[in-house]
């Protein structure tokens, strides 16, 4: 039975913090404890997780804030299930963050926090809400609000993180799921394919492969092949809707071909291994986490997923916040990511300026910032470059209706020509004749256009985005670059960019609370000069002049001590 989590707003009337001394009480409230209680588990609206629970009268839950503020310090400090027990039950400044004043309040078993994360994930992939993401909105919301920060500029980046699997070869992981599968047969089955899999039992998958020599490599895939060739169609009529055979399948299926034979040739020379280059990106790397993926980047090869940061970047905010996080597989492209946060962005920010590098540009994301009136700034853009010895679409200026489309230009010369509309859509043409208004100085490096000048919707948005970009360059703002030290603080707490879980929805869980915990740590920072500048005009902190003043006077006052002891323990030293 849900229920809400209010017996932290009443203070009670003694309790185990009171028996600190005044100082140290002092610096509880004021450490990031206090400022994770105040900014976040306050903060954290606990009715839409009652879909989690029952209805009927039964034993209540346990508080959901407290919950999810284990998990987001978790994420934000790195530890392990056992760590963040620990903690909770001995760190004090854990204990106050989520509310409890008493060292006796709050206790439960670690496999509750284990059953909160299932009931998470049921509900995410029966009704496609997410529970936690929504969670992080609504508090990064009323944060934004509260310190009245500005979110009509936004920056975005993507970084690229692991889950906690292990690296196989191709041969291992195919042996590693037919020994799954034969742990999920029954005992009337094992024993009928019990010649079939003993040669792949003799240890684990990795002691296998160890005893498979290089020379022999290509005859042992096929060999494999051939088994699971049978086992597809054998078990389909058992075994069809368990996971252990659709993996299998679909491990078959990316790694196997079954080509197209000539009448009348018997032959299974249809059947072959898929070569290096037939192998798709998006195959299973470990039976452990089927929806991670593989990809090359920048000379480098990672497994795992891609996660999509997005924050504010407006020059007037005191300091910046992530309003979005986004996990996907890692051969997910970055401008499809922005097409899909774009709709929600807009609702909750008001985004009117995006910068982002050159990998967020495609027609959809055009289509999209036309359509909710965001500006895209790119650092650079993807593609081929412009010839800078011939006129090209950026060097023209462009009079656009509320749409997008374009309604004149005016060229280098200073000529200005009204555009007409092409025969097909988003197709438009613009003609040079005598100019309407008089030629420029000779002072332009590009030619003069052409009579007739073609060009599409799509060619103009790439011209407008070189624009954007190239004046972004020429005035020195880039804040895209800051976004670079946020993903690094996102993944500090994690190994080798690597995180401690496996699957797409806890590798969401656990870039969501390090995101919380990122927002934490910068609101505390502002907090805590907001202090001590207030300390410092009120008078109750010293200067640095006067505190340079107070050490030399200490060391003085030092000197003398020490010369007065001296002298009373020799005094015919003097």
């Amino acid at each position: 039975m849900f229920r809400q989590n209010k017996r932290h707003l009443q203070s009670a009337l003694i309790s185990d913090i009171d028996a600190l001394p005044p100082k140290q009480k002092e610096r509880l409230e004021g450490s990031w404890a206090g400022t994770f209680y105040r900014e976040v588990f306050v903060r954290l609206d606990e009715k839409p997780f009652a879909v989690l629970y029952s209805d009927e009268a039964s034993r209540p839950n346990i508080p959901i804030n407290v919950l999810v503020g284990l998990e987001s310090l978790k994420a934000g400090f790195g530890w392990s299930d056992e760590e963040m027990y620990e903690n909770f039950c001995f760190n004090l400044q854990v204990r106050y963050a989520l509310g409890y004043r008493q060292l006796s309040d709050g206790h439960f078993e670690l496999r509750t926090m284990y059953n909160f994360r299932q009931r998470l994930s049921t509900h995410r992939q029966a009704h496609g809400v997410d529970l936690l993401a929504q969670a992080f909105a609504q508090v990064t919301a009323e944060q934004l609000a509260a310190f009245s920060l500005q979110t009509t500029k936004l920056r975005m980046d993507s970084t690229q993180i692991a889950s906690n699997i292990r690296q196989y070869s191709r041969l291992q992981l195919l042996v590693e799921v037919l020994q799954r599968v034969q742990r999920d047969l029954s005992e009337t089955d094992q024993q009928q394919y019990e010649a079939d899999f003993a040669p792949y039992l003799k240890g684990s998958s990795g002691q296998y492969t160890y005893r498979v020599k290089p020379e022999a490599y290509a005859g042992h895939l096929e060999q494999v092949g051939q088994l699971l060739r049978r086992l597809v169609t054998e078990l389909a009529s058992t075994y069809a809707a368990q996971p252990g055979y659709q993996m299998l399948v679909r491990v078959f299926n990316e790694h196997f071909l079954i080509e197209e034979k000539e009448e009348g040739d018997n032959d299974d020379d249809g059947f072959r291994p898929r070569q290096g280059a037939e192998l798709s990106a998006a195959s299973l790397q470990s039976p452990d986490d089927p929806e991670a993926s593989y990809r090359q980047k920048r000379g480098e090869e990672f497994t795992g997923y891609v996660a999509n940061v997005t924050e504010t970047c407006h020059p007037e905010n005191p300091f910046q916040l992530i309003v979005a996080v986004q996990t996907a597989p890692n051969t997910t492209d970055d401008a499809a990511m922005l097409a899909e946060i774009l709709p929600d962005l807009k609702k909750q920010t008001g985004v009117e300026e995006m910068n982002t590098d050159g990998g967020y540009n495609s027609a959809e994301v055009d289509q999209l910032m036309r359509q909710y009136q965001v500006e895209q700034v790119q650092t650079a853009i993807r593609g081929r470059q412009a010839n800078p010895d011939k006129l090209n679409l950026a060097d023209f200026v462009w009079e656009l209706d509320p749409d997008g489309q374009p309604l004149a230009l005016t060229a280098p010369t200073g000529q200005r020509i009204e555009i007409e509309p092409g025969r097909q859509s988003q197709r438009y043409i613009a003609r040079f004749g005598t100019p309407t208004t008089p030629p420029a100085p000779a002072a332009a490096t590009k030619p003069a256009p052409p009579p007739v000048l073609y060009f599409s919707q799509p060619q103009l948005e790439l011209a407008l985005r070189r624009q954007r970009s190239a004046q972004a360059q020429a005035e020195q703002s880039h804040l895209r670059v800051a976004i670079e030290s946020t993903i690094g603080a996102l993944k500090r707490p994690f190994s080798n960019d690597q995180l401690p879980v496996r699957g797409a929805i806890r590798v969401k869980m656990m870039m969501l609370g390090s995101a919380l915990m990122v927002n934490l740590r910068r609101i505390h920072r502002y907090q805590m000069d907001q202090n001590h500048q207030k300390k410092v005009e009120k008078g109750q902190e010293t200067s640095p002049d006067l505190s340079l003043s107070l050490f030399f006077g200490r060391q003085i006052r030092t000197f003398v001590y020490r010369l007065v002891f001296v002298l009373r323990i020799n005094p015919l030293r003097c």
